[in-house]
């Protein structure tokens, strides 16, 4: 047999290499499409839910006792994300969440349920919680880099954004507080596809600090249009919570950058804390802070929350151990029933929840719940951003969810959003505690050319 010359050998030894290399390289750009359209579709879903632009107000969906559509539809896609976190993402990143303090959040759900008065209801509520949070740590677990992460989360701020704009030329009516219905005061504002101008306000200032994040990870026109077409939106939602808090949450993240020191910027947090403490809930202890708070912002009340905060305290030491149970005081008939008063500031028989995440953490977990809670929501992010930091790839990213984290810290003095089901706010604070508890964990995960710039 005549022997086969040696260049014709190794083209068919390359034509060979080649046709056994195209089939993982093909498998793994399948799995790769996969994990980023699962993310998409995970976070697009947070934002929106399954019914935007929904007529109902959040007033009338907890009376109601809440959106069926919406439980079923998450329900079914905490299945499919479950399945797709086991079968797509990273085994050691899915024991974020086995932690001790994780334990201690997870007994804290457990009791608020045993206590709660109807713990059948309290463990449905738990349940399309924990699917929320489930759904929400899939945005961070399945893009296995942070190049990925950033595409889908440019991709879903983009749709997002496009689809709230456009329902101020389409459904005006649906974007835009109307006159009629439970707060006529709002007409006017803007709430885009959410059911409140006070979720659509923090969710898109969450949307600026993305912006940011875009433009220093060399988005910039993306991260430019973000930025700009969702402060636009903050402003037009007519908050002016929102609007003072954000410049602060950005400013402090951004003092630290410029000084090369997390630590400052975690001085800086901490002293904010002290301070909003301090000029919200203090009030209800001190006339001095209440005076001050007068002389500065001229509602020393803000607009009638004292009163649910002075009412909701009043209440606490009565179950002071454990609090009353998941879901289980305002709107309760402790409270609907109660005979009004010359001395409120606001008819809060009605109320869903008692505007202060910190109140209510008293309310329902009580001093132990809120103890661990605390440690868990507040400070186990400020200590992960510290650690992620020290890795000049995480910075960018971690100075995006720290920039978060501030925000809904001092958000949560006026405003209940933790463990609310599948509220898009507690959403995005879910989805910025596991990501620094991420980059703490892993540092670095993919090589970059050029060096993080210090802004």
């Amino acid at each position: 047999m005549p022997a086969i010359p040696e260049d014709t050998r190794d083209m068919r030894f390359r034509r060979i290499s080649a046709g056994h290399s195209q089939a993982p390289f093909a498998t793994d750009r399948f799995f790769a499409l996969a994990r980023g359209a699962l993310a998409y579709a995970a976070f697009l879903l947070l934002m929106l839910s399954l019914r935007p632009f929904s007529p109902a107000s959040v007033f009338a969906d907890q009376t109601s006792g809440g959106d069926r559509l919406n439980q079923i539809g998450f329900l079914i896609a905490g299945s499919i994300v479950a399945i797709g976190l086991l079968t797509l993402a990273d085994r050691r990143r899915l024991t974020v969440y086995a932690s001790a303090t994780w334990f201690g959040f997870y007994v804290v759900l457990g009791l608020s349920v045993i206590v709660a008065p109807d713990p059948m209801a309290a463990a449905r509520s738990v349940m399309l919680t924990l699917i929320g949070m489930l759904i929400a740590s899939s945005i961070i677990l399945l893009p296995p880099t942070e190049t990925a992460f950033r595409n889908v989360s440019a991709a879903v701020l983009m749709t997002v954004l496009v689809i709230s704009y456009a329902g101020f030329v389409l459904v005006p009516g649906l974007a835009i507080h109307g006159a009629d219905g439970f707060e006529p005061q709002h007409a006017g504002l803007w709430r885009g596809p959410f059911t409140h101008k006070n979720i659509a306000g923090p969710v898109m200032s969450i949307f600026v600090m993305f912006g940011i994040y875009l433009w220093r990870r060399d988005m910039r026109i993306t991260g430019f249009v973000v930025a700009i077409l969702s402060l636009i939106f903050v402003l037009k939602t007519g908050s002016k919570t929102t609007n003072g808090l954000l410049p602060v949450a950005v400013m402090i993240v951004l003092a630290g950058r410029i000084v090369g020191s997390p630590r400052l910027t975690i001085a800086l947090y901490v002293l904010a804390v002290v301070a909003t403490g301090a000029l919200t809930i203090g009030t209800v202890f001190s006339t001095t802070l209440s005076q001050i708070d007068s002389t500065l912002l001229g509602d020393p009340t803000f607009t009638g929350r004292s009163t649910l905060w002075t009412y909701g305290l009043q209440s606490f030491p009565e179950h002071f151990w454990l609090g009353t149970g998941y879901d289980s005081f305002w709107g309760t008939p402790r409270v609907t029933g109660l005979e009004p008063s010359y001395e409120w500031d606001w008819d809060f028989r009605g109320i869903v929840h008692g505007h202060s995440n910190y109140v209510d953490m008293l309310l329902t977990t009580g001093i132990v719940g809120t103890a661990i809670l605390i440690a868990v929501l507040y400070v186990g992010p400020a200590v992960n951003y510290v650690r992620a930091c020290r890795n000049p790839e995480n910075r960018a990213c971690a100075d995006l969810f720290m920039m978060a984290m501030v925000f809904l810290t001092l958000l949560s003095f006026l405003e209940t959003f933790f463990l609310r089901r599948v509220d898009p706010i507690w959403l995005l604070m879910m989805v910025s505690v596991t990501q620094l508890q991420v980059l703490a964990r892993t540092g670095s995960e993919e090589p970059r050319t050029g060096a993080v710039p210090s802004l």
